[in-house]
């Protein structure tokens, strides 16, 4: 039985009649034009009779070529398709810059999910209290009362946040507990300068959300960012306001409780962004499994 035309003899005879050029062809193949013109050679030897011909400084298939070529369709083609998804697999890198709160207390501690779903690709997550401003991501989570108008933006869910605290501190053991309670105890206050519109939500708000009366006592310390506030209050006997979502993982861990009748809407939402950037099969992927991920979620009933 005559042996097999050589799979790489037949793959110089169509880059070099796909390109035109024996250089052409050995860029292509990383080899030098030495190389593909002995492997053409090989070839024509073998077949006893010319596969290509020179015209012009361009190479063209003979009539045998053709056929040649039509037997072989488009295999190689077909070759580098797939040779371009793996090295995209390969080298894919998706970064994520997220509210800080949020990539910190939610985030951060699920990201593994994703990771295991694609184990060749890098992943980057990013904390910020200015997620818009950050260059090169791929993916962008906005705590805000709008979204910006610059991009298409998803909304993941509103924010609703209750007065939280360590599930020992000693208000959950009083008999008739109400949220106007909590203003008299040590309270944790979260101000990053960003205001109302990119999701400070303060006590006083929480208090006239929930028409209790004032005035509010300033006892305890002020933090920039929720995730601080929830370490105050594992490490103290304080409240702070932390939003629901933020809260699942810890509340459902009995590390934390939040106060019956407390939750509030705070006027903002989460929302997502995949940027023009981004490698978009792997950040659309992500935006869609962050989605099912929180509808899986239910919201802690307070």
């Amino acid at each position: 039985m005559r042996n097999a035309p050589s799979m790489t003899g037949l793959r110089v005879l169509e880059a070099v009649v796909r390109t035109g050029s024996l250089s052409a062809a050995a860029r292509e193949l990383c080899v030098t034009p030495a190389a593909i013109s002995h492997r053409l050679r090989d070839l024509q030897v073998q077949s006893g009779a010319a596969l290509v011909y020179r015209s012009g400084g361009r190479f063209g298939a003979t009539q045998l070529g053709q056929t040649v070529l039509a037997a072989v369709g488009d295999a190689f083609h077909r070759i580098r398709a797939a040779d371009d998804i793996l090295n995209r697999s390969r080298h894919a890198t998706l970064r994520i810059v997220a509210s800080y709160s949020f990539a910190v207390l939610w985030l951060a501690p699920r990201l593994s999910r994703f990771q295991a779903m694609h184990p060749e690709a890098t992943l980057f997550l990013e904390p910020s209290h200015s997620p818009t401003d950050q260059a090169n991501a791929d993916v962008l989570i906005l705590h805000a009362a709008q979204a910006p108008e610059t991009a298409a933006w998803t909304r993941l869910f509103v924010d609703r946040c209750a007065a939280v605290a360590q599930a020992a501190h000693p208000f959950f053991q009083l008999p008739d507990a109400r949220p106007c309670d909590v203003l008299a105890a040590r309270l944790v206050h979260v101000s990053h300068g960003g205001g109302p519109e990119l999701g400070e939500f303060s006590w006083h708000q929480w208090s006239a959300a929930l028409a209790l009366p004032g005035p509010i006592p300033k006892t305890g310390a002020t933090v920039t960012a929720e995730h601080l506030a929830v370490d105050l209050v594992l490490a103290e006997e304080s409240f702070a306001l932390i939003g629901l979502v933020n809260a699942t993982r810890l509340i459902g861990q009995g590390r934390l409780r939040a106060v019956p009748d407390s939750a509030t809407a705070t006027g903002c939402s989460y929302w997502a962004s995949v940027t023009e950037n981004a490698s978009r099969g792997l950040a659309t992927e992500f935006l869609a499994w962050l989605q099912d991920q929180l509808a899986c979620e239910a919201e802690v009933t307070v």
